[in-house]
C-alpha cells in the first residue's frame, strides 16, 4: 500500500499486516481452486496487435 489510513507506527504496521493476509488469502484460494493468477503484462501496443490479429 503506497499510504496508510493511519497515522503511528503501530496502526500502520496493524494495517500492513492485514492487507498482507488478505492478499494471501486471494492467492490461495486462487492456487487451491486451480485458477492460476495472472502474471504476464502486455503492454499497450502487444494487445492493440492481439486484438487486431483477432
Amino acid at each position: 500500500m503506497r499510504r496508510a489510513r493511519y497515522l503511528g507506527i503501530q496502526k500502520t504496521h496493524l494495517e500492513h499486516v492485514f492487507s498482507a493476509a488478505a492478499i494471501n488469502l486471494i492467492r490461495l484460494d486462487a492456487w487451491w481452486n486451480g485458477h492460476p493468477l495472472d502474471r504476464t503484462r502486455a503492454s499497450h501496443l502487444a494487445r492493440l496487435d492481439l486484438s487486431l490479429a483477432a
